[in-house]
């Protein structure tokens, strides 16, 4: 590898990255970072794009650069794949800032989770597990808005791509030895469909089924809950501010519960009930259309909020699922948490318990499904019983 590749050159004219893009179309894989702000917005603020192609590293400027058509190109150019590391919310960078998912991918922290480092293993830590590199993480909550950027800035950012692709070729190799190549190009492709329905307002309709304590509530309150909720995703991204900055899942599920129908109403719910100071900025007139709107609707026959306490025998059996998905940890070098996690697992057993007949769940399907099925149906059994069929 070339000494010169950790020290960057900067692109913030059109030009150059035109005709860097028409080099960079030639090759087979491309490393890609995104450096970006998101603390007080809901939408990422981009602040620097990093690319290396192994023979250098490049800072592209997004403040500066206005013609970015060779570059969106290149970034769904099905030749090229594009190596990442824990890209999910880069991908979130990319749909906003070019209305795209770069594909295909490949993310090295998922490939590492598949041979036995971890679930979340760290850029820096992986660079140093594979290359014996060491890698600072002195800038990681720096200001990428402001110009110039530091030249510490800069080489802290050339190095979050500059050992990418040395390490795809290791994690890549391991991988086809193991038989496990196409498993990771399947959640790579699963992390993109992930990041391209983000937008999606249809699936705003179920986030409040996943709120913690949204359980508690019968199906009517439920019905106000969801009105609120789907509100609450149109208001985060009208105002570009967090979720929470709008209104907290408990502020939602309070008003559910109550369900105040004048402004007066709603202002005496701000001490004894503790709404956050958050929502009460937001107009009374329209929480409480919503409210009165959410009592007119029904929710759908099937759906169940998430979060319920399990029985003590289902509590048993979800042991034993875990149990179960640990062995099969072992037996295959794959981190747990990419087999199932723990709220896959309570999906999974509720669904076993549910009415009619037993269906896999999507979550768990594919080559989860072949390295879980038995194992986890068995746990699933009452004690005593065998295990059933289940439909595909």
């Amino acid at each position: 590898m070339s000494n010169d590749i950790t020290t960057p050159q900067w692109v913030s004219d059109d030009g150059q990255l035109r005709e860097l893009c028409n080099r960079w179309e030639k090759l087979p894989v491309l490393a890609i970072d995104t450096e970006f702000i998101r603390v007080n917005t809901f939408y990422p603020q981009i602040g620097l794009l990093q690319v290396c192609d192994g023979e250098g590293s490049y800072l592209l400027d997004p403040l500066a650069l206005e013609d970015w058509g060779a570059f969106r190109e290149l970034l769904q150019a099905p030749e090229v794949l594009k190596v990442l590391h824990s890209c999910s919310e880069d991908l979130l960078v990319f749909k906003e800032y070019f209305d795209l998912i770069p594909g295909p991918i490949f993310d090295t922290q998922r490939a590492a989770a598949f041979l036995g480092m971890g679930y979340s293993i760290s850029y820096q830590n992986l660079v140093s597990e594979l290359l014996d590199i060491h890698v600072g993480k002195g800038e990681t909550r720096s200001d990428w808005l402001r110009r110039p950027l530091s030249e510490q800035q800069k080489a802290y950012a050339a190095l979050d791509v500059a050992y990418l692709l040395e390490m795809y070729a290791y994690l890549k190799e391991r991988l086809q030895e193991r038989g496990q190549l196409e498993w990771l190009q399947a959640e790579c492709e699963e992390m993109r469909e992930i990041a391209r329905q983000v937008e999606d307002e249809a699936n705003w309709e179920d986030f409040y089924l996943n709120m913690g304590a949204s359980w508690r509530l019968d199906r009517a309150q439920l019905a106000v809950l969801r009105r609120l909720s789907i509100w609450r995703e149109q208001q985060a991204r009208h105002q570009n501010r967090p979720r929470p900055w709008v209104a907290r899942d408990a502020d939602l599920i309070l008003l559910a519960e109550e369900q105040p129908q004048s402004a007066a109403e709603l202002k005496a719910m701000s001490g004894e009930k503790e709404l956050s100071r958050d929502v009460l900025k937001q107009d009374p007139e329209t929480l409480c259309r919503l409210i009165a709107e959410g009592r007119e609707q029904s929710i759908p026959a099937d759906a169940e909020a998430q979060g319920k306490p399990l029985s003590p025998d289902q509590r048993r059996r979800l042991k034993h699922c875990q149990a179960a998905t640990k062995r099969v940890a072992s037996e295959t070098g794959i981190a747990v948490e990419l087999l199932a996690r723990k709220k896959q697992l309570i999906a999974l057993l509720l669904a076993f318990d549910g009415p009619g007949v037993f269906e896999w769940p999507a979550e768990l399907d594919g080559w989860r499904r072949a390295l879980l099925e038995k194992p986890l149906l068995a746990a699933l059994q009452p004690q005593g019983e065998t295990t059933a069929g289940v439909d595909a």
